[in-house]
């Protein structure tokens, strides 16, 4: 991580990381993916999310999966990869990381829009609420929209259903821009050479517009939160893929649940070495 880099994510709420993974590892997460989707669960666990289902969503449906490092082991090892958590902590100055969600996004052609929001809207169960995701294209076609500078507005943001939205795909961010004084946002297009990626702040606001050509669009997101992290008081915030992982009496993210990625001190929990290798050390 540059100074140059970590600047333009202070102003921009977003930098781009090139060349982060090489052809076979982005065939090997498509494949694999591809697995998933098919119900072939390596570990014999289910996602915590699953849209696009072959034979029960229409053809065009957005493929969304979440949870995919409990799956299957090889794509545990991008999800739980040091390397990754330490870019994710290290451009938000933490000290630590620790898993906070793995998605992919799979838009075939014609895919609807995906709503704009801010991915720190839907980790208010935690505290402290707040995630980095490191976005990886697997293809080229580019339907990530973002707007700089937004994770500084002052405004707020409610979870919402986030796939094909009946109301068009951007008023939650001219509503949001409308709160911060934004008369005319920048909503920047991201065209990613596959196997390059983006760090996205969690304040920062994204959608996705229809995929308007005859090639998927594919990408997998990885969000850490910070190694201190823990569980709100019950009832505090939204976040149900969280919450489903709460244990009695306990603000703690449980390492079973939340493994810490990257520390300073060299620590990651320890049944990670064994589950998966981490793709960057192979």
């Amino acid at each position: 991580m540059t100074v140059n880099q970590f600047d333009l994510f202070q102003q921009q709420g977003y930098c781009v990381v090139d060349h982060l993974l090489n052809a076979e590892q982005i065939a090997e997460i498509i494949e694999r993916c591809d697995r998933l989707f098919n119900t072939q669960f390596e570990t014999g666990i289910y996602p915590d999310e699953w849209y696009g289902r072959p034979g029960l969503s229409q053809p065009n449906a957005t493929r969304q999966m979440t949870g995919l490092w409990r799956c299957d082991r090889t794509l545990a090892s991008f999800s739980l990869s040091a390397k990754i958590a330490h870019l994710n902590a290290s451009i938000m100055g933490w000290d630590s990381a620790r898993y906070g969600l793995d998605t992919f996004w799979g838009k075939p052609p014609d895919a609807p829009e995906v709503s704009f929001h801010r991915q720190n809207t839907y980790v208010s169960a935690i505290d402290p609420p707040t995630t980095v995701t490191c976005w990886i294209a697997l293809s080229g076609t580019g339907s990530l929209e973002i707007v700089p500078g937004s994770h500084r507005w002052q405004c707020h943001d409610q979870v919402r259903f986030l796939h094909a939205p009946k109301a068009d795909y951007r008023l939650p961010l001219q509503q949001a821009a409308d709160e911060a004084g934004v008369t005319d946002p920048e909503i920047l297009t991201l065209n990613l050479s596959p196997g390059s990626a983006v760090l996205l702040h969690g304040d920062l606001w994204r959608g996705s517009g229809r995929n308007l050509t005859d090639q998927s669009d594919q990408a997998i997101a990885i969000s850490t939160l910070p190694g201190e992290a823990q569980f709100q008081p019950p009832g505090t915030g939204t976040g149900y893929t969280f919450d489903r992982y709460r244990r009695v009496k306990s603000l703690e993210l449980h390492e079973s649940f939340y493994p810490v990625l990257w520390r300073t001190d060299g620590y990651r929990t320890p049944f990670l070495a064994d589950y998966c290798q981490d793709p960057f050390t192979r």
